[in-house]
């Protein structure tokens, strides 16, 4: 459990463990120090947390779906419905507002209005017609109160009105008046001769029944004009004597709830007003508040026609359980489409897990016509091309055995041993494209002084050439075995073996025993150390090239190659050796291969490379061909075999 944890968990449990206990306790100063320890090592051990979660809850893809299902639907969900609830309570508590500050407003301008009658009355006749006035507005202002100086004196109505001394900076002005804690609305102009001052006491009763039935209306100044708190003022009558009654704002009755979601509005709203004391300064620490309900509001907007009332709200139900509705409908083909996915990834992981076992003869189930059906389908061709590669790979491995003993088998079949060492120094050396080769190289003593070696490329590379080499090597030491001597030719009269027989009893054989297609190219040549004669046959193979005092000389050609037609005719040429000549015999993987250009390396470029390192020996000079064809094609991979027989004369010890 504590490895769980780890330290930062343990630290974390002590450290809440100690917090109650301070908090039961009653250790203050303890508390705090804890909460500074409690509070860094908390958000590590959140961070953890949630860590741990999206490591191990969230590795099922089906949970990873539903969070995402969550963040993207039920999340923005809750958040549009939370953004309608609050757009829905503030454009209620607006509302609300704006009905209360119309009506507060209407009753103002009328106040105004009541002083502009006034105004209009002749000096001579208002100390007569002011009192009417005043009776006149005192139907809806039952308290107002007329003040007035013009040339003919100082007049109030009612006549029993306390005094109100108006400052004379004041201009004409109206709107509300805050004085001696109470609020009123009041109206005054003033002129050279004449001042004209309105009050009308602002009851609770009549601000809270600007709306009838709208809820409680109340007017509450915070701040003064200096912005220290003058403390809560109510409404009340003009005098000196102020007030011991304090409004609460948040008190009062309001309409009963229709439903659960006719939640209570409440907003404050702003009201300029004025203080008499303090002349044309207009002040903004007057709150207008309005408490009310949304059922409310809609009364009185939709009052005297209750079938709109009615249709705005079955409209906005209707919405609701639409959406209701909608909101269902997504969630079920969500969690559908979850599981759908969810199923298919599931049966894709447990073939996955199927086929790390080794049972590669697995298939999923697909039910759906969709991309995750395409997928299984997929998934099953996969596991099906894996099984059959599997047996192809086991046939590759038995033939790749296969080929090693061919290839170990060829092996055998070039010569072996100790080359004859004598007046002509012989080095050969085969490197197969593949495992096996149709590049084909041999020699042997016939008797003492007379050595015979060949040269020859079976068309094609791999098993097929390889066996029609095996074929060549075997006939070939059996014509040689039982080839008939011949009498003298132009280079010696030693008899010999007749090399165009040779080679012409080998085609027939060739022929005979392969198929149309198959043929070699092919080099005999008999050296006979007694006079230093070379005597060869050229059956269509590569001239080879004979190097002599700073010159290249090629030997002749004497026929076609052999296996492909029964009846060719061949020819011998004879050479005689001096001391120092060098005779390379070669095949076409020499010259052939390509580089990147697709320029072949070339009878020319052997050349100068032999030239260049003609006197070195021939292994070296061997290593040195073999490795300048590889540079010159620049990959590791040969493209045809590449065989390669030096014949030095050298003088006889």
């Amino acid at each position: 459990m504590a490895k769980r944890l780890g330290i930062s968990g343990i630290v974390f449990v002590v450290a809440l463990a100690l917090f109650l206990l301070f908090y039961l306790t009653g250790h203050g100063a303890l508390l705090l120090l804890d909460l500074c320890a409690l509070v860094p090592v908390g958000f590590i051990v959140l961070v953890r947390a949630f860590r741990h979660i999206t490591r191990h809850s969230l590795w099922s893809l089906r949970n990873r779906l539903l969070l995402v299902y969550a963040m993207f639907g039920v999340v923005p969900v809750l958040l549009l419905f939370v953004l309608l609830m609050l757009t829905t309570w503030s454009f209620m508590s607006e509302l609300a507002i704006y009905l209360a500050t119309s009506s507060l407003n209407r009753r103002l301008d009328a106040i105004q209005d009541s002083l502009g009658y006034l105004r209009r009355v002749p000096d001579a006749q208002r100390r007569t017609m002011g009192g009417g006035i005043q009776q006149a507005f005192s139907i809806e202002f039952p308290d107002i109160r007329f003040y007035v100086h013009d040339p003919t004196g100082d007049y109030k109505w009612p006549e029993d009105s306390p005094d109100l001394d108006v400052p004379r900076a004041w201009h004409d002005v109206h709107g509300l008046l805050v004085h001696n804690g109470h609020f009123y609305g009041w109206a005054h102009a003033s002129d050279a001769a004449h001042s004209f001052t309105v009050v009308s006491p602002l009851s609770d009763q009549m601000v809270s029944n600007l709306v009838p039935n709208l809820g409680v209306i109340a007017l509450v100044e915070a701040e003064d004009s200096s912005g220290s708190s003058r403390g809560p003022i109510t409404v009340g009558s003009l005098s000196n004597e102020s007030s011991s009654q304090f409004f609460n704002p948040f008190g009062g009755n309001i309409p009963k709830p229709v439903s659960r979601a006719d939640v209570p509005i409440e907003l404050p709203a702003t009201e300029a007003h004025y203080h008499l004391n303090e002349p044309n300064q207009l002040q903004k620490g007057m709150i207008l508040w309005v408490h009310s309900r949304p059922s409310a509001v809609l009364r009185t907007v939709f009052a005297d026609t209750d079938f709109a009332r009615g249709f705005v709200v079955d409209f906005l139900i209707g919405i609701a359980v639409l959406f209701l509705f909608v909101e269902l409908a997504a969630f079920v083909v969500g969690v559908s489409f979850s599981r759908r996915i969810t199923g298919a990834v599931h049966a894709l992981y447990e073939g996955t897990r199927q086929v790390i076992g080794g049972d590669f003869s697995h298939r999923i189930a697909v039910t759906s016509r969709d991309q995750l059906g395409d997928l299984g389908h997929s998934f099953n061709q996969m596991t099906g091309h894996i099984e059959r590669l599997l047996v192809s790979e086991k046939e590759r491995e038995r033939l790749q055995a296969e080929i090693e003993i061919a290839r170990e088998v060829q092996t055998q079949l070039y010569p072996r041993g100790t080359v004859p060492q004598g007046g002509l120094r012989l080095t050969a050396r085969c490197d197969p494209a593949r495992m096996v080769s149709g590049d084909y190289y041999d020699y042997a003593l016939l008797k003492k002084n007379q050595l015979a070696f060949a040269i020859g490329d079976v068309a094609g590379k791999g098993i097929s050439a390889a066996l029609l080499m095996a074929t060549i090597q075997a006939a070939l030491r059996a014509q040689v075995s039982h080839a008939p001597p011949m009498i003298a030719n132009d280079c010696s009269s030693t008899p010999e073996v007749n090399s165009a027989a040779l080679v012409s009893s080998l085609n027939k054989q060739v022929f005979a025993h392969t198929s149309p297609e198959k043929y070699a190219t092919f080099f005999f040549a008999l050296y006979d150390d007694a006079n230093s004669t070379l005597t060869y046959t050229n059956a269509g193979h590569l001239s080879p090239l004979l190097f002599r005092n700073g010159s290249v000389v090629p030997l002749d050609t004497n026929g076609t190659v052999i296996g492909a037609f029964a009846n060719a005719k061949y020819d011998e040429s004879c050479i005689t050796l001096e001391c120092d000549d060098l005779l390379i015999c070669y095949t076409d993987g020499i010259t052939e291969p390509e580089n990147a250009y697709g320029e072949m390396f070339g009878e020319e470029r052997l050349i100068e490379l032999v030239k260049k390192h003609l006197h070195a020996d021939n292994d070296e000079v061997i290593r040195i061909v073999f490795e300048a064809v590889r540079g010159w094609t620049g990959v590791p991979e040969l493209s045809d075999d590449m065989t390669l027989l030096l014949a030095r004369k050298v003088q006889a010890t």
